[in-house]
């Protein structure tokens, strides 16, 4: 992909050298003899990359450095400094800069940067998952501590064909978790295979993990393979794993000690080569608790856990997260004239209590994109967005006390200590549900009530 570079200074023969020479090492570059020039231009068609002179007559770079944060968070830049505005550029680098070269500009040590700062960009990543298959590379977008970590939990338990356990809320991306372990493993050439247990009828379920053979069954008219032989060789993704029957667990604990299957229906089993990974939102040390899932299989699967934090774990994930989901948007309603998200904007979805987690994030972009009537989202287009924190609930105080209006009801009793309990708990859901002694799918259907 041709990488797009705008130079931006205020001194001619600067803007020449700098065209010139990274001109020779492939990118296209467009020259702005200042900030406001720049700005329209970054506006107007999509950057890979800003090269930019720090002293300028008017406005900056670093000013112009805190603008394109503003309206463009992903888009890396660059600084060009002469010695005496070294501390200057120094500070950038905390505002969002991604390095910054001193003047006279070594060839070699600037274009280094140059081809770090592309790596790194954002429109570089999004290609990442198409080629993950053949290359065995699956990077997830954010630079967050939470989603470093999450990165180097992957890479270990790529290295290894153990079982494995993903933790994560709904609508985190534990999939997508899923999918990048395969991709970085040994078996990424061979089938990713995915099924969520609580869309398939119980009834069914047996005949689409492990197969039968023709006639098992009324309506069974041909034999089918079943998953695990679908994915013979490679990773077979159990979602929502909490919500298996107990009878089939026990027909898939068989399966990962012996690695033999047997079609619904069939007298012979067969052997299956398959890397299990299972998924879910619940607390199966709850479910293990109350007899709904049984605790051989639970060791069995949380051999390598893998917890996947919640978009309110990595808000500053947001930015670049809302930029990836906007290209995606704009590709899929080419006619739409949304090109870019406001400041305003960027702030509501930072402080947003995100429910929904990415999978949500992903929605309100692509409802923006699709209705959006500017270039550029603004507040007023994400009136839809619930700026209700849960998390900050005014329950610091017994609920209850101080009222007015009487005793009251048990359950409204319990509403607010439940609203208590998550805000006590940082909005950790797993943990209030913990301290309740209830499961988390209770907690969620006890919030649902409560919004009724």
């Amino acid at each position: 992909m041709d990488s797009r570079v705008l130079i931006v200074d205020d001194d001619l023969d600067t803007r020449v050298v700098l065209e010139s020479l990274l001109s020779a090492d492939g990118y296209t570059c467009e020259l702005a003899a200042d900030a406001p020039t720049a700005l329209r231009r970054i506006d107007d068609r999509a950057f890979d990359l800003v090269v930019s002179d720090v002293i300028m007559d008017g406005m900056s770079g670093l000013e112009l450095l805190d603008r394109v944060k503003q309206t463009h968070p992903t888009l890396p830049v660059v600084l060009v400094t002469g010695a005496a505005a070294v501390p200057q550029a120094v500070d950038a680098l905390k505002r969002g800069a991604f390095q910054y070269v001193t003047k006279p500009c070594e060839s070699n040590g600037l274009l280094k940067v140059v081809r770090d700062a592309l790596e790194a960009h954002p429109r570089r990543a999004e290609m990442r998952p198409s080629r993950a298959p053949s290359m065995g590379h699956f990077d997830l977008i954010g630079a967050s501590p939470a989603m470093c970590a999450l990165q180097a939990t992957m890479d270990a338990v790529a290295r290894s064909s153990a079982p494995a356990l993903i933790i994560g809320e709904t609508g985190a991306g534990k999939e997508l978790v899923a999918r990048g372990i395969h991709a970085r493993g040994r078996r990424s050439q061979h089938p990713f295979v995915a099924m969520n247990m609580s869309a398939i009828p119980h009834e069914l379920m047996e005949a689409e993990v492990f197969g039968h053979v023709r006639g098992a069954f009324t309506g069974a008219a041909q034999a089918r393979k079943g998953l695990f032989t679908e994915a013979h060789g490679g990773t077979l993704l159990l979602d929502e794993i909490g919500d298996m029957s107990f009878a089939l667990q026990a027909k898939l604990l068989r399966v990962l000690q012996s690695g033999e299957v047997r079609p619904v229906g069939s007298e012979r089993t067969h052997h299956v080569d398959v890397r299990v990974i299972a998924a879910t939102h619940r607390s199966l040390p709850v479910l293990v608790k109350e007899g709904r899932f049984r605790e051989d299989l639970f060791f069995r699967l949380n051999v390598l856990p893998v917890l996947v934090p919640s978009l309110r774990d990595h808000r500053e994930d947001i930015p670049a997260l809302a930029t990836h989901f906007l290209a995606e948007a704009c590709h899929r309603a080419p006619h739409s004239p949304v090109r870019s998200i406001g400041p305003d904007a960027l702030r509501m979805l930072l402080d947003a209590p995100w429910p929904g987690n990415v999978r949500e994030l992903a929605s309100v972009i692509e409802r923006a994109v699709v209705f959006g009537v500017d270039e550029v989202i603004g507040a007023h287009s994400l009136s839809f967005v619930d700026s209700h924190d849960p998390t900050q609930s005014p329950a610091q105080t017994w609920p209850g006390s101080g009222s007015n209006d009487g005793p009251w009801t048990l359950k409204r009793l319990s509403r607010a200590y439940t609203d208590w309990v998550l805000a006590e708990s940082s909005g950790n859901k797993e943990r209030a549900a913990e301290i309740l002694g209830i499961d988390l799918s209770t907690l969620y259907r006890w919030q649902r009530a409560g919004k009724d």
